[in-house]
């Protein structure tokens, strides 16, 4: 129902009403009782209240100075003094303000007779009105000395608190439209409204007759009250207006029970006044209140209605199923169902109602149990997509809302058919699944950007490539990423632009990943569309082809760089399909000259027909492919091919099949190397290596015949030498004849040099023995440092008459080896006294036997002459002195330190040595133990 905004009076109508204050305040100055300074009822006051209450605020200030002028003259027309008449105005003009300021209230909206609210403020405007005009009205009477202030106040505050209470009413109805009831509902009430006019009437000349002196007033109110409970507020106020004015009338000339009273004395004409207008007010209190009431309750029956209506409208002409439910113990029973629902359903509407929801929905959750929390208060309302029973495969999405808890629980229950949306969305999750699954299996990167260019999608081949994640990439345009080497511009122009045909772009392009590798890319570029033709996306595909790139750029390079090794494709059927530079060089050809040429015309025909039995060119290739062995390759063979010029080759050439990326043959590859000039040279160092072996074994010869003569010798020469000395000890010591004295220095160094010779001898045998395998060794576990004293005991006689130092550090623990007893005692005994021999006075002497790492070693050093380094690398040769030695003339055979690395290394063990000129020496001796020492 449409309620329309109440219009304000306009300048016409303000001094329209300004007259007719001017006029009702005339009438009632005449029509006051003979001797009362004021009237008994003031209309003009309702006037001038409802004309402020009506108007704009800022249009107070003007109508309250209009009142008191036309207030003011009404008095002063009526015979009163011009004082008393503006003070009057003044009063009347205050009275207006303070009663609309209250029917206004604090906000703009004008004032209206709708509510209970709105009439308690019309009672509390009426009386406040009426408060302000009474005081004011007493002050002045008393001011003039025309009565007294307890006498005029409630005449006045009567006279018009029930003036403002009446016709204050009849200006909003008249006003604003407050409702007004339906045509049918006023058609209907209209001979009934005639009824109650006539009855009104009636009663009223009744009660208000000339001498009529029955205390029956009460009757017209029960009329009002009729029109109150059957009719519109506006016919109330008229009505209640109608009656005031008739009963003020008629009292004020002493008809009707209030003017029988005056006219025999019983009251005068004040109290006659205000019992009239207390009447009025007690008349305006029952009816006003109930027609409000009762408009209201109309207004919300049409309201109810019209809702009723409205839903029920809705309710069966909806498009989406809906169900009326009732709780029925613990089960949802449909109390009522639109034609939709039962559509859906897929069952008559008698056959459903009565039955229960959870029998036609196939829910997950129980719907017993969702009404139970709905009651409980602790769910809203349910919604959830299920399935019907009774239609496989069909989905409808259901909302449960409660109407009512008491008396009796309702719910309402609302059915939308989703099939479709349904089967489309499963659709488009598996096409979407299958998307993601195509984009994440594609070994390329994808990239997908917006209009922008901004990148909305990336798969995971994208982040395996170029290390950067999805995180890294999503939201940034595409030309600010080292990826994709595109600008804003080739974005702009892609989608301003695209191809219509439909074929993506292409574009070849380096690519920079995060750790800064650069990658070949083949960029295809391409645009989604909708399903209005308009570009939505572009699609940037990129493939890595940095290897392939690598692959054929080499090839390229290996087939047209100028070597000697010449790489011919061949194909099944053995003709020529890939010539390189190097066989270009090699032979003379030219690749068109070769390119479908059989590839036995290279080869020399005698050597290929020797070797194959056959001369015929397809006979001959099928017999050279069948050498390939099993690893698809094969050996590698000389043959002789023949140039353009004629000049023939020695070619080291093998034959290999060459397959697809599924391993099936395509042909094959011959790769060859010119050798003629190698195997030229090989021959040539043949001969020269057998004219070497031939030389090395005459020296073999040479080297036994030498070592057999030394051994030879050697035992020849012991044999005479040790007579020598023999006999030469015979006459030192007398046993023959008394040697004079100067013979003994003679006899002593011919002994001394016959054992030097001796000693010689017996090295010289020893190295023979070592070199030919002769010597014997004695095999035994013995402990190294058992050694260490009987070897210091023969040493210390070469110190005497020395000035050297000579320390010999004892293990507390056995050092156990494998070997001969008395060749290590001469390992040791050599170091020794070499040590002592090139060690000059002064010097110090270390001999030192450890464990280290699972070896016994023996550490001899001296502070002696040194070896040059330069000379250290023939030391444990034959016959080897050094110059240090050689210069100092120091004695010795040089066969000492050579018979001692060859018991070393008979041993399994091995000898170092630091030395320097004049800077000592420090041997070191390193042999295998048995075992491991026992420490502790």
């Amino acid at each position: 129902m449409t309620w329309s905004v109440p219009r304000c009076p306009g300048w016409l109508v303000a001094l329209g009403m300004l007259a007719a204050v001017y006029l009702a305040g005339v009438g009632a100055v005449l029509f006051a009782p003979h001797g009362d300074p004021v009237a008994t009822w003031w209309p003009a006051a309702g006037l001038a209240v409802s004309l402020v209450c009506l108007a704009p605020r800022r249009w107070w200030s003007v109508l309250a100075l209009g009142i008191v002028v036309s207030s003011g003259l009404a008095n002063v027309t009526g015979g009163r003094d011009l004082p008393v008449s503006l003070l009057f105005g003044v009063a009347n003009a205050a009275e207006a303000v303070a009663a609309a300021a209250i029917l206004r209230g604090g906000g703009r909206r004008r004032p209206r007779l709708e509510s209970q609210d709105d009439f308690i403020k019309l009672g509390l405007a009426a009386l406040v009105g009426g408060a302000t005009i009474a005081t004011g009205a007493a002050l002045t009477v008393v001011a003039v000395d025309q009565g007294s202030f307890l006498d005029t106040w409630p005449s006045v505050f009567a006279s018009h608190a029930a003036s403002t209470f009446i016709l204050v009413p009849v200006a909003l109805a008249s006003w604003a439209t407050v409702g007004a009831p339906s045509r049918g509902f006023r058609t209907i009430r209209r001979g009934e409204l005639l009824v109650q006019v006539l009855a009104l009437v009636v009663v009223t000349g009744l009660v208000f007759a000339p001498t009529q002196t029955l205390p029956v007033t009460f009757l017209p109110l029960p009329v009002l009250v009729w029109a109150a409970l059957r009719f519109d507020v506006r016919t109330v106020v008229w009505q209640l207006a109608g009656v005031s004015v008739v009963t003020t009338y008629l009292t004020a000339h002493g008809y009707g029970p209030f003017g029988a009273n005056l006219t025999i004395g019983r009251i005068d004409a004040m109290a006659a006044g205000m019992l009239t207008q207390g009447y009025l007010l007690c008349a305006g209190l029952m009816s006003l209140p109930l027609a409000i009431a009762a408009e209201q309750r109309g207004r919300l029956i049409d309201r109810i209605r019209a809702s009723e209506r409205l839903f029920r409208r809705n309710f069966t002409e909806s498009l989406v199923g809906m169900l009326l439910l009732r709780r029925e113990g613990e089960s949802l029973e449909i109390v009522d169902l639109n034609d939709t629902a039962a559509r859906l359903v897929g069952s008559e509407q008698a056959d459903l109602v009565g039955g229960s929801l959870g029998d036609l929905l196939d829910t997950s959750e129980r719907l017993e149990l969702v009404a139970e929390r709905m009651l409980a208060g602790n769910l809203e309302g349910w919604r959830a997509q299920t399935g019907l029973r009774d239609r496989e495969g069909a989905r409808v999405n259901v909302a449960l809302s409660l109407l009512a808890r008491d008396p009796h629980p309702m719910f309402a229950a609302q059915l939308l058919e989703v099939t479709a949306e349904y089967d489309a969305r499963r659709r488009l999750e598996r096409a979407e699944k299958l998307t993601s699954a195509t984009l994440d299996t594609t070994a390329c990167i994808i990239l997908v950007t917006d209009l922008g260019g901004k990148i909305v999608r990336v798969n995971s081949a994208t982040t395996d490539l170029t290390g950067y994640s999805e995180e890294e990439l999503l939201g940034r345009p595409v030309w600010e990423t080292t990826i994709v080497p595109t600008s804003a511009a080739d974005v702009e122009a892609l989608f301003l632009a695209p191809p219509r045909s439909g074929r993506p772009l292409m574009r070849e392009a380096d690519a920079t990943t995060k750790n800064g590798e650069k990658l070949r890319i083949v960029w295809n570029n391409n645009i989604v569309r909708d399903e209005h033709d308009r570009p939505v996306n572009a699609v940037l595909t990129g493939i890595d082809v940095t290897a392939e790139r690598n692959t054929s750029g080499l090839m390229v390079h290996l087939l047209e760089a100028a070597i000697t090794t010449a790489l011919i494709g061949i194909d099944n059927a053995g003709r020529i399909t890939v010539f390189n530079a190097g066989a270009q060089n090699l032979l003379g050809y030219h690749y068109e000259e070769m390119l479908g040429e059989p590839f036995v015309r290279l080869l020399d025909p005698e050597e290929l027909g020797t070797r194959t039995g056959t001369r015929d060119d397809e006979a001959a290739f099928a017999a050279l492919t069948s050498t390939i062995g099993p690893g698809g390759e094969a050996r590698m063979r000389d043959w002789t091919w023949v140039s353009k010029d004629g000049t023939h080759h020695t070619i080291s050439m093998t034959l290999s099949v060459t397959a697809d990326s599924s391993r099936s043959p395509i042909g094959f590859l011959c790769v060859g190397r010119d050798v003629t000039e190698q195997r030229q040279s090989q021959e040539m160092l043949v001969a020269a290596l057998d004219k070497e072996r031939t030389a090395v074994e005459r020296l073999r010869k040479l080297d036994e015949a030498k070592n057999e003569f030394v051994s030879t010798v050697s035992h020849e020469l012991r044999t005479p030498v040790t007579s020598i000395v023999g006999y030469t000890e015979m006459l030192q010591d007398g046993s023959i004849v008394e040697p004079d004295p100067g013979q003994l220095p003679l006899l002593a160094t011919i002994a001394r040099n016959g054992q030097r010779l001796i000693v010689i001898c017996n090295d010289l045998l020893m190295l023979s023995g070592l070199d030919s395998g002769a010597v014997q060794w004695e095999r035994e576990v013995l402990d190294l440092t058992t050694i260490l004293k009987p070897v210091e005991e023969a040493v210390r006689p070469l110190l005497i008459g020395r000035d050297l130092t000579l320390r010999v550090d004892h293990p507390d623990v056995p050092l156990v080896v494998l070997g001969d007893r008395a060749q290590l005692e001469r390992v040791l005994l050599n170091l020794l006294s070499n040590a002592v021999k090139f060690t000059e006075d002064g010097g110090e002497i270390d001999c030192r036997l450890e464990e280290h790492e699972g070896e016994a070693v023996l550490t001899v050093s001296d502070t002696g002459i040194g070896i040059p380094e330069e000379e250290q690398g023939g030391l444990f040769e034959k016959f080897f002195r050094s110059s240090t030695a050689q210069n100092r003339a120091i004695q010795g055979t040089g066969l000492g330190l050579s018979i001692v690395a060859s018991i070393v290394a008979a041993h399994g063990g091995r000898i170092g040595v630091r030395s320097a000129h004049l800077a000592g020496t420090t041997f070191t001796v390193r042999l295998p133990l048995k075992r491991p020492s026992a420490r502790g």
